[in-house]
């Protein structure tokens, strides 16, 4: 494959990414439901594609962009990223809700997707771990777990994540609205406002003057280099960075007892091991200030957009329509379960906003970080709240492992066995909880 043949294919993945943007402004409900371009733009190329209408080829690239393009977005997750000391009270209630409701996901995920292996048989591997990658990260991560589990030959999964995904956006937003209506009727929302059903660009269109922001800040001068591409080499020199470093240890461990089991660590993994680390060297120099993060997070959406739009478009729809049932029950049971705990936890820790804070929770925790500021907006659209603060910092908190596991859970499935995730998901659940009820819990 040539750069030329990459860089049409590229050409054609965007002018679906465009198509699908097109759609969405015409078709509002969709909008509604919070439904993103790249989603709507990867069915249209999955209908016009073989699998259904035959009438474009789709490119043989698109079946491999998602698991090449997650690196970056994933290393992209680790670098420019910091904390408020003086709001760690709330980042670690919040950390705690997160990581129970995390490893609840996993826990009956696992636990659940493994029990109805036996009764589908045509269900993938290790398909339940799908629901927490889902839920938790969106479509981006379905499809970084999906990629890692083809490195061990099990197939199937990032299709299933394709789905899961896309349920768990529409929950997020269809049962999201019923608990901010809920929550606004008895009092418990403090900043509630309806501002966002009469704002015309909440949903689409063209943002207003007042409302438009740059992707990123000029950090050096581009008489020397532009800023985007100074940015996007740190990053790729990151991951540059982490390929290296990884090769040479898993080369130092491969015949070491105990020891080379890591060497099978797949390479989702190394641009967040060398984005953690640069990143926490740099922000205690005056480097610190090369780094942008607004234009790191453009850098992070494009790949995203490319990882979804080919994700969505190369769908094993045979499969998907063997596998719907189980799909559908398993993730009717984590989105009710992941409400109640959200509701159940905010309101007994959290001491202030807790209603905000609970509808970022629930958002994230059903599709990804920008669905739950999606919800905040909703109940808080003036930002007078800390929940979106404290759902941006303390996710962060959590990102390196979440960000992690999409690479180790597979791993550990293929090479021990799935009680590994099962009982590991059901240790993330537990501990907080009891961090929680002895430390966060409101007298």
């Amino acid at each position: 494959m040539t750069f030329s043949s990459l860089f049409n294919d590229l050409i054609t993945l965007f002018a679906f990414l465009l198509i699908g943007f097109v759609i969405r402004e015409i078709v509002k409900p969709l909008q509604k439901l919070y439904i993103p371009a790249s989603i709507i733009g990867g069915v249209v190329a999955l209908i016009v594609g073989p699998q259904v209408l035959n009438l474009v080829e789709i490119p043989a690239s698109f079946s491999s962009m998602a698991s090449v393009m997650i690196m970056l977005v994933l290393t992209c997750s680790v670098i420019g990223v910091d904390m408020d000391k003086s709001k760690a009270s709330a980042y670690f209630t919040h950390l705690c809700i997160m990581v129970s409701v995390y490893g609840m996901q996993m826990f009956l995920g696992c636990g659940i997707g493994s029990f109805m292996e036996k009764v589908w048989p045509a269900l993938p591997f290790g398909w339940g771990s799908e629901a927490v990658f889902s839920f938790w990260g969106g479509h981006g991560t379905a499809a970084s777990a999906g990629a890692a589990w083809e490195e061990y030959s099990v197939l199937g999964n990032t299709s299933v994540g394709m789905i899961m995904s896309t349920l768990g956006v529409i929950s997020c937003f269809v049962f999201g609205m019923i608990m901010i209506n809920v929550g606004v009727r008895k009092g418990w929302a403090t900043q509630a406002s309806n501002d966002f059903k009469n704002n015309p660009s909440f949903f689409g269109g063209l943002l207003s003057e007042d409302k438009r922001t740059p992707i990123g800040v000029a950090r050096v001068p581009s008489t020397g280099i532009d800023n985007f591409s100074f940015q996007l080499a740190i990053v790729l020199s990151c991951m540059a960075f982490g390929n290296w470093f990884m090769g040479l240890f898993k080369s130092a461990i491969a015949n070491v007892p105990y020891l080379s089991a890591l060497s099978q660590l797949p390479s989702l993994i190394n641009g967040i091991l060398a984005g953690m680390l640069v990143w926490n060297v740099v922000k205690r120099t005056k480097l610190k200030g090369f780094v942008d993060r607004k234009t790191i997070n453009s850098i992070s959406g494009l790949g995203l957009e490319i990882t979804i739009v080919s994700a969505v478009a190369t769908m094993d729809l045979k499969l998907i329509s063997v596998l719907i049932v189980p799909i559908l029950l398993l993730s009717a049971v984590i989105v009710a379960l992941t409400a109640v705990f959200c509701l159940i936890l905010c309101k007994m820790w959290h001491r202030t906003n807790w209603f905000e804070k609970c509808c970022g929770s629930f958002g994230a925790a059903t599709g990804s970080v920008p669905t739950g500021l999606a919800l905040i907006r909703c109940v808080d659209p003036d930002g007078k709240t800390d929940a979106a603060d404290t759902l941006a910092i303390g996710n962060s908190l959590w990102a390196p492992v979440y960000g992690s596991m999409p690479a180790l859970l597979p791993l550990f499935a293929v090479t021990i066995g799935m009680f590994v995730p099962i009982w590991l998901g059901f240790a993330f659940m537990v501990v907080p909880l009891v961090i929680g009820f002895i430390f966060f819990r409101k007298k």
